[in-house]
């Protein structure tokens, strides 16, 4: 005979498929109203997110809340149910969650028999938004949670709102994967709450320095320019490499240590966006949403990546540092991370992401309008033939060295002032066109040797 638990469980299930598009159809319309509410154009919110109650998660509930002793009916667990529809309002700062709050109890001032309270013209939405908040969790941190209903066709849905910042949806989502879901960890529980709490301490920090450089970025003096700059790239660089350890952990069972790899990647990022020209307002939204997305989404740190076709370019260092690139980015397993990470940020069509990140780099090494401005003494259509062979070249000391050192910021840097040391020394060398070819490969030999020469290398390394 089956226990009656798991009878009361499967209707309460088989109720909640019934149901499923009406609870679809509330909260769509729920996350339309607050958008309303909270003004459209709103800086603050990042993202208004939504779900609904999934089976696997109402199963656990009611096993774990007892819900089968206190109600006989599936319609009656439903009806108590407070997270049936869970909202979430996200926002960047952590100050800004009772900003929001605020701002939703100076919008829903009409209040119900039952002490809800809703706005004269959308009276189906209905919260608790006068309780006492913040609410502190058995965990003993707070958090933005209010109760509530929305009213679709006489039928009574409830409701969840919580409001979080950027910060504070990252710590729940990690706090919420190690503890709640993870049977394995309760044996560590007065470990789990240290680490846990050292973590939402120390994220609680990055907050407030965020917050600081957006309200620094909002400063358009000269001044306050050189410290935005360096404070926009190491906040990018941590948060990469705060969101990828634990993604790999989660992936792999381990992490690497990666902080090479993510101030690359976030010198990268800062790279791109002033080659794209962002307003600075422009920059920390796009930052804010860059990290909210990736800490939404799986990585796999196992599976090959793969190109949707190959690479074809007509510049010389993109096709030669790339060629070579695609030849081992699955197996050395430094550039696969790199460009797993590169991917995830810029989720986009590989290969174009791909040649984008070449162009930067590039960019960055060699000054166009430099190079197209030297060996004047050759005609043009030479001058463009040596010019394409002395990015061959710079494309062939990279690939000499092969490593994911290349990309390091000191050493593009010193890379980057000897290759415009050698291009002058050999623009005094070159008589003409013929004498440039025909000294090439030894022109080649010594910039190689002089490259090898930053990275400490010989020929027989």
């Amino acid at each position: 005979m089956r226990l009656k638990v798991f009878s009361i469980i499967d209707e309460t299930l088989e109720l909640l498929q019934e149901n499923q598009q009406l609870y679809e159809d509330c909260l769509r319309d729920v996350r339309r109203t607050l958008r309303t509410l909270l003004g459209e154009r709103n800086e603050m919110v990042m993202d208004i997110r939504g779900r609904i109650k999934t089976k696997e998660s109402l199963r656990e509930k009611i096993i774990r809340n007892r819900f089968y002793i206190e109600y006989d009916k599936a319609s009656d667990i439903l009806a108590h149910l407070s997270d049936l529809i869970g909202v979430s309002i996200e926002c960047r700062f952590i100050h800004e969650e009772f900003v929001l709050l605020q701002l939703l109890r100076d919008t829903m001032s009409v209040q119900d028999e039952e002490g809800l309270y809703h706005h004269p013209d959308h009276p189906s939405l209905r919260f608790d938004i006068q309780s006492k908040q913040p609410q502190i969790q058995k965990n003993g941190f707070s958090i933005y949670r209010v109760d509530g209903c929305y009213l679709r066709d006489g039928v009574r849905i409830n409701v969840e709102l919580q409001i979080k910042s950027l910060v504070n949806t990252f710590w729940s989502e990690i706090e919420h994967k190690l503890v709640y879901k993870n049977s394995n960890y309760y044996v560590y529980d007065d470990f789990m709450k240290e680490l846990l709490a050292s973590l939402k301490a120390s994220l609680t920090i990055v907050d407030r320095q965020m917050s600081i450089i957006f309200n620094q970025m909002q400063d358009n003096s000269q001044s306050n320019l050189k410290v935005t700059q360096s404070s926009f790239e190491s906040l990018i660089t941590k948060g990469i490499n705060d969101i990828f350890a634990m993604k790999m952990l989660d992936s792999v069972g381990f992490t690497m240590n990666i902080k090479n790899t993510s101030t690359i990647l976030g010198h990268y990022i800062f790279l791109n966006e002033l080659q794209n020209s962002r307003s600075d307002t422009d920059r920390i939204g796009a930052l804010f949403h860059t990290f909210r997305k990736l800490n939404s989404i799986q990585i796999d740190f196992t599976d090959a990546i793969h190109m949707e076709e190959e690479l074809h370019s007509d510049d010389p260092f993109i096709q030669r540092v790339g060629s070579y690139l695609l030849s081992i980015i699955n197996d050395d397993y430094d550039w696969y991370v790199f460009f797993r990470m590169l991917f995830a940020i810029e989720p986009g069509n590989n290969i174009h992401d791909f040649t984008m990140f070449l162009k930067v780099i590039k960019n960055y090494l060699v000054d166009d309008y430099w190079l197209n401005t030297s060996f004047v003494k050759l005609s043009m259509e030479e001058a463009d033939i040596v010019h394409g062979e002395c990015m061959e070249m710079l494309a062939d000391s990279l690939v000499d060295i092969g490593t994911i050192h290349i990309l390091h910021d000191d050493k593009m840097k010193q890379i980057n002032r000897a290759f415009v040391h050698f291009i002058e020394e050999l623009e005094q060398r070159t008589i003409s066109f013929r004498d440039f070819m025909q000294y090439r490969d030894a022109y080649r030999q010594d910039w190689i040797e002089r490259n090898r020469a930053i990275f400490h290398r010989t020929k027989h390394d």
